[in-house]
This record gives structure tokens, sequence and C-alpha cells, in this order.
């Protein structure tokens, strides 16, 4: 389990401005010598859609901003969904405007913008965002440069990669991580990222909203699915693409409804491009008016407590956020056992781990949370866990003690 991490803060060697320099390589300047005498945080991302690392980061923002920093946030592309968000917290937010990779206006302007801004820390989340950022500080002297790594997945897939993961990251005054998967992804070949410089923080999340929810809304949308007297409702928050394994979900939720019966539901909440795809995957399965198509919602809170238990199917998993969602709303989880995810479910204490790619074992662990002892057991252990580490608050003061603040 990730819970407690303490934030290791050796300090680095830092690397040099030019891909040919070895993470043993002698700093030419100490980023960590004095503590910072101000606070301010810019935050460059390839976009702020909604999405895992995007959503983290309005979180991660909003905590920095409730205790005090001055922060800002750049983005590179994208439908700029958060930027309402940021703005009326108080944080500045720009946007990069990339057209295409390669394109090197949004490097000018991130350039223009660290000497203007002045930050003490720039803070950069996904590989475009590390690889601009990183170009931008080329020079600088002073700045604390952080990244984090949001997935157990290559860099980029072009040649070279390697060597340009390893060079953006030879400047970084620290690494975050978001969970021990992606650590082990990250130090081991081809990588070899410098673990000595990697810091686990798990992502967090506010539980408030899951609180209070009102039992009547839960009804009333549990009513408005057609949601039979005394069968579970199994939901899912995902993107719709190949990574979540929702095609494995089906097929196990049809298996599922040989036993259940035609008063069982599914609940899909989120879209993708394969929202076709599987649309018709559950026709052809038999089970097209038992699946709830909800689409993208900004009510997740409701709809998890709405479910009776949380399905993730995922192929691979940089973390799972949602699954800290379900723990929130004490919901018990059925979930593959891959990447990070069973450092956060416990088998057979939090939820019911199977093998990917097994829609079997899938269904069987879907038709034992019938029974609403074990649901109850399960899902008020994953709420404890949740509470013991895994709140907004401890990523919050986890990632500011990794910059040295």
């Amino acid at each position: 389990m990730v819970h407690g991490i303490s934030v290791s803060l050796e300090r680095p060697d830092v690397g040099g401005g030019c891909p040919a320099v070895a993470f043993s390589s002698r700093p030419k300047y100490d980023l960590w010598a004095q503590p910072l005498a101000s606070k301010m945080i810019l935050h460059v991302i390839t976009t702020i859609n909604r999405g895992g690392a995007e959503n983290h980061l309005a979180e991660l923002v909003r905590g920095q901003v409730k205790r005090g920093q001055d922060v800002a946030v750049a983005f590179l592309k994208g439908d700029g969904y958060w930027a309402r968000t940021f703005e009326e917290m108080g944080v500045r937010v720009y946007p990069l405007k990339l057209l295409h990779y390669g394109d090197i206006a949004p490097l000018r302007t991130l350039r223009r913008l660290i000497r203007e801004l002045d930050p003490d820390i720039v803070h950069a989340h996904m590989p475009p965002a590390e690889v601009y950022a990183r170009l931008a500080l080329i020079g600088d002297r002073h700045t604390r440069f952080v990244i984090t790594k949001h997935n157990d997945e290559p860099f980029a897939r072009l040649p070279g990669s390697t060597r340009l993961a390893r060079w953006t990251a030879a400047r970084a005054a620290r690494i975050i991580v978001i969970s021990q998967a992606v650590e082990r992804y990250f130090a081991d070949r081809p990588w070899r990222l410098p673990s000595e410089r990697m810091s686990v923080i798990p992502y967090g999340l506010d539980a408030e909203p899951f609180d209070t929810v009102g039992h009547d809304q839960v009804q009333a949308l549990r009513q408005s699915w057609g949601v039979a007297e005394g069968v579970p409702v199994f939901g899912t928050v995902a993107r719709l693409v190949r990574q979540k394994g929702l095609d494995v979900l089906l097929t196990a939720f049809a298996r599922a409804c040989a036993e259940l019966g035609p008063g069982a539901r599914l609940v899909m909440v989120g879209s993708g491009p394969l929202e076709g795809e599987l649309r018709a995957q559950a026709d052809g399965l038999g089970v097209g008016s038992q699946v709830i198509w909800a689409g993208q919602r900004t009510d997740v809170p409701l709809h998890m407590k709405a479910f009776d238990a949380f399905a993730l199917s995922s192929r691979w998993e940089g973390f799972g956020l949602v699954l800290l969602e379900a723990m929130a709303a004490a919901r018990p989880v059925v979930a593959s056992r891959v990447s990070a995810i069973p450092e956060l479910v416990e088998d057979e204490v939090t939820g019911l781990l199977v093998p990917p790619e097994d829609p079997q074992r899938l269904a069987a662990a879907m038709l034992r949370l019938r029974d609403p002892a074990l649901r109850n057991r399960l899902g008020e252990a994953g709420r404890r866990s949740f509470d013991l580490g895994l709140r907004i608050d401890d990523m919050v003061e986890q990632t500011l003690d990794a910059y040295g603040m």
C-alpha cells in the first residue's frame, strides 16, 4: 500500500543543458543549498482538459493556493476545461497555443513567461510539457525543476525517446511518481531514471463532495436507471479507450447477467473514441438495454454513491484516481490486478482483484458482490484506508516537501 509515504529529500545532482549529460555528472550549480525565500510555483502541463493528470493538477493547485502559495498554470494545447476553475482560485492561466509537436512558438512564450514570473519552482506534468519546460529552462541557474510521472507508459513513441527522457529528467531536482508501479517502470530499463531522486507521492482526493451527497439524490438517480430491487448496480468512470479494458467489462457483465437477470445495470460514466464500438458490443452481447451510457459528468460523487460496486477493468493504470473516488464513497471495488491498482486495492479487504483480460474471473467477482454484507465490509474498509493517507491534504503536503518548501 502507498499510504503514509515519507518523502526523502536527498540533494540531487543536477545535469547541465544537453542530452549528453549523464546523471553522474557533478552539478554546475546547487539548487538545494538554501531554503526558498519566496514561493512562486509555475505548473506546465500538456492540457488542462478533463482527465486523470489534469484533475489531479486541479486538486494540487487548489491545495497549494489554500496554503498561501502563488501559483500559475501554463498549458500547451486543448480545450482549457479547468481554466475557469483555476482563475476563480486566483491562479493565472497561460495557454501556450501549441499547433503541433515541434512548434517553437510555445517554447518562446514559455521562456518569456518564466523570465517574467521568475518562479521558484517549475513543475511539469506529462512528457510533452516536460520537454518544453526543460528546453525553456536552458540557461536558467536558479529555478528548481520538478516533474511528475503520471503513467507507466513510454515517454514518447518516437526514435530517441529514451535519451530524451533521460535528458529531460537530468535537470529535475525531484521526480515525483504517483505510485510504486510507476517508480519501478522508470527506474528500470530502458529509462533508468535515478531512483534516488524519485519521490512516490500518490494522488489525493477531497472527500467532502462524496460525504455531502443526499440519500434522495441517490435514490432518484437509481430510479432513472430502472434499477431492480435487490440487484446490484455496477458502475465505472473511465475514458472510453482501449487502456480501460471496457470491452472486457462488457463481456464480463453479459456473463454475470445470466444469473443476475434482466434487472441488472452497468453504468458507464465517461466518453471517448470507442463509444460507438462499445455500444455495438453491448447490443451484440444482448445487454444493450441494461447498460447506461451516462456520458461525461460533473457529478461523479453522486454517480459513485449510486453504484453498489465500482468496476475498473484497465489493461494498465498509472494510478487510478477513480479508485480513490470509489473508496471515498465507501464503495467496494472489483478491478484488474495490474500496475498500481494492487497498491490501492487490497484483495479481499477493500475489493476484489482479478487477472486482466479475464472476463470469466471478472464476472465471477461481480457475482460475489451480490452479497450486501460483502459489499458493505469491503466498502467500509476502503473508506478507512482512504482516510488513513489518501486525502488531498496528504498529497499537497508531501508535494511541498518534495519542492523543499
